[in-house]
C-alpha cells in the first residue's frame, strides 16, 4: 500500500514524469483503491462533481434515504459522508458474502448495523481522497477528518454543522454487478479564510525636532522714528535723541517682520538683557451703576 502511495503522488507531482491529477482524476483513483483495499470491493466511478456553497442550500440537495455519518477535526464538527441504499448494500454484501450481488436489495431504514459495517469502507475512502488531493487544486481541503456519529438525516446535520461555505463532490459508483450504481457523497466545510493581521505601527516622521532646532533671528526694537535724511545725516557721536514717551518697558521683540511680544530693558552680569513680558491683563472694568430713578446719570436725568 506504502508504494502505491508512492507511486500515486509521483503522478500527481507536477514535476513528475507525467501530468498533475485532476481533482477528478484523484478522486477516481482514491475511491477505487479505498473500496479494494478496505474491503476488496472491485468498484468503478463513472462520474466526478463538485460544487460549493452555503450549507442549507447544499443539504437541500441530497438525496433521501442516504446513510449519513458526521465528521469532525478535532472536537470541531466539519461535515458529513454519505452513501446511498446501493452503496450500503454493497458494502455489507462485501464483507458477509465476499461478492455483490446482482440483485437489487429491498429499501428498508438504515440501521447502527449499517453504519458499523460501512465504517471501515468510509475511513479508507476519507484517508485516500486526502492524500490524493495533496497535489491537486483541491489541496488543503480535507484535514485529517475522522468519523463521528451516524446522522439520522440532515435535520440534524444542520443543527450539527456551522454556518459557512461548504464544498461537496459525488461520485457516481458502478459496483459491478447486473449494472447496479451506489452515490457516493463528501461535505466538508472549506478552510476559514486567515484572518488579516494588522500591519506594524509604522513610527511617525516629522520635522517638529529639526523645526523646533532651527536658527531664528530676534530683534529688539525699543522705538521706531521718522527723520528728514539731513536730519539723519546731522547725527553725531554722543549726541542725545529725544523718544518721547519711550521708557524700559516699550521693548517689543519682532522676528521674520513680525510683532512676537513685549519684553522689558534691563540688564544682566552688567550686559544689556531685556525680559519677555507676559501680555497684560485687559484693562476694562464694569461700569459702575448710577442711583438715579432712571438708571441714568443725575446730569441725564429726566428732571434735568
Amino acid at each position: 500500500m506504502a508504494e502505491s502511495t508512492s507511486l500515486l503522488r509521483r503522478i500527481a507531482r507536477p514535476g513528475g514524469s507525467r501530468p498533475a491529477l485532476t481533482p477528478a482524476r484523484a478522486l477516481r483513483l482514491a475511491m477505487t483503491r479505498a473500496a479494494e483495499h478496505s474491503i476488496g470491493l472491485p468498484l468503478a466511478v463513472l462520474g466526478v462533481a463538485e460544487e460549493e456553497g452555503t450549507l442549507d442550500d447544499l443539504l437541500s440537495r441530497f438525496e433521501a434515504g442516504l446513510l449519513y455519518l458526521a465528521l469532525a477535526e478535532g472536537d470541531e464538527p466539519v461535515g458529513v459522508v454519505a452513501v446511498d441504499p446501493e452503496a450500503r448494500a454493497a458494502a455489507i454484501e462485501m464483507q458477509a458474502l465476499g461478492r455483490v450481488s446482482p440483485i437489487l436489495p429491498e429499501p428498508r431504514p438504515v440501521t447502527a448495523a449499517d453504519a458499523a459495517l460501512a465504517r471501515p469502507l468510509l475511513s479508507a475512502i476519507l484517508r485516500e481522497i486526502e492524500q490524493a488531493l495533496a497535489d491537486t487544486a483541491l489541496a488543503g481541503w480535507l484535514r485529517a477528518p475522522r468519523l463521528t456519529q451516524r446522522l439520522p438525516s440532515t435535520r440534524e446535520a444542520t443543527m450539527l454543522l456551522s454556518d459557512g461555505r461548504y464544498r461537496v463532490v459525488r461520485l457516481t459508483l458502478d459496483l459491478g454487478a447486473g449494472g447496479r450504481q451506489g452515490l457516493f457523497l463528501l461535505m466538508v466545510r472549506l478552510p476559514r479564510p486567515k484572518p488579516i493581521e494588522p500591519e506594524p505601527d509604522r513610527p511617525v516622521i516629522t520635522v517638529a525636532a529639526q523645526a523646533m532646532g532651527a536658527q531664528a533671528d530676534l530683534e529688539a526694537v525699543l522705538h521706531r522714528l521718522r527723520l528728514p535724511w539731513e536730519a539723519a545725516e546731522a547725527f553725531q557721536v554722543g549726541q542725545v535723541i529725544p523718544l518721547p514717551g519711550v521708557t524700559v518697558a516699550s521693548v517689543r521683540i519682532e522676528g521674520g517682520g513680525q510683532d512676537i511680544g513685549a519684553a522689558r530693558l534691563g540688564q544682566v552680569a552688567g550686559m544689556r538683557a531685556i525680559r519677555i513680558e507676559a501680555p497684560p491683563d485687559s484693562d476694562l472694568e464694569e461700569m459702575p451703576s448710577f442711583g438715579g430713578p432712571s438708571g441714568l446719570p443725575p446730569m441725564l436725568s429726566e428732571d434735568f
